[in-house]
C-alpha cells in the first residue's frame, strides 16, 4: 500500500484579529506581506501572492454617534 503526500497544507494566522493583522500594526491581514511571520518562509499556489508586498492600511472601525463616558476617577483617601 502506497500512501501520497500532499504538500499542502492549511494554516490560520494567531496574529490575525478580524481581518487585521496584530503584528502588522492596523494592516490588513494579507498573508505573506511584509512584517507577516510568512514572509519568505512558504510559498503560495499563487504567483502575486509571492512577490513581496507592502501592508495596506485597514479601514477605522465605524464610530457610534455617542462618545462613550469617561471612567470615574476614584480617590486615593
Amino acid at each position: 500500500m502506497e500512501m501520497e503526500c500532499s504538500s499542502m497544507s492549511a494554516w490560520s494566522c494567531p496574529h490575525d484579529l478580524e481581518g487585521i493583522c496584530q503584528r502588522v500594526q492596523g494592516a490588513v491581514c494579507s498573508p505573506g506581506m511584509r512584517g507577516c511571520e510568512l514572509e519568505g518562509k512558504v510559498r503560495f499556489a499563487r504567483d502575486e501572492m509571492n512577490l513581496p508586498r507592502k501592508p495596506v492600511k485597514a479601514a477605522a472601525p465605524a464610530r457610534s454617534e455617542k462618545p462613550a463616558q469617561a471612567p470615574r476617577r476614584r480617590l486615593p483617601f
